[in-house]
């Protein structure tokens, strides 16, 4: 993947376009910021298969997030864009729901807490690098310490979570090196100045 940068806002507002993106590099490019089509454990709401196939410009990035089923996933072997029949979209595993709330503090140093309708599942590196071998997306989030969108977060707090984050981040990329991996994607930044 490249991200080619148009124009940058006041150091945070990043226009530009996510190229490359898919397991056929060039396939797919998507403009930033961006729209994901969400999906709850693989499934539009309110939209069966059928009728979301007679949708026109859909976003070409769906958004899932299934820790709790990783034992099903297991079974089915062709990975989870199959299972679902999610056949012409490029799949980003979130760590987390973005539409339902989760609770904090239950973030250690060698666990990231995710939610689900059975509750809480706690998730190491070999975890969840076995979903991700599972899944087979084609585009994820790695494993962060992500607590501290409260605004009366301490600054000891986001330290924290920054030191969490990156030791997860190395662990990560240590065992994308020493075990083949079907997605991985190397994110180089060009910026093109306006």
């Amino acid at each position: 993947m490249q991200l080619e940068l148009s124009r940058v806002v006041h150091g945070t507002s990043r226009l530009g376009v996510l190229r490359g993106v898919g397991n056929k590099a060039g396939e797919y490019s998507l403009d930033t910021p961006g729209c994901l089509l969400y999906t709850h454990l693989g499934t539009v709401p309110h939209l069966t298969q059928d009728t979301l196939h007679t949708l026109k410009h859909l976003p070409c990035v769906s958004q899932v997030t299934l820790a709790e089923h990783q034992e099903v996933l297991e079974e089915v072997k062709d990975g989870f864009r199959k299972f679902a029949g999610l056949h012409d979209t490029i799949l980003y595993l979130s760590l987390h729901d973005p539409a339902a709330a989760y609770p904090t503090g239950y973030t250690t140093n060698k666990t990231v807490s995710v939610w689900g309708s059975g509750g809480r599942i706690e998730l190491t590196v070999a975890k969840f690098m076995a979903l991700l071998k599972t899944v087979q997306p084609d585009w994820y989030q790695s494993i962060a310490d992500g607590e501290t969108w409260e605004s009366n977060t301490s600054r000891k707090r986001v330290r924290k979570s920054v030191d969490r984050t990156l030791a997860h981040l190395d662990k990560c990329l240590l065992e994308h090196q020493t075990t083949p991996r079907r997605c991985a994607a190397v994110l180089r930044l060009k910026t093109e100045s306006n």
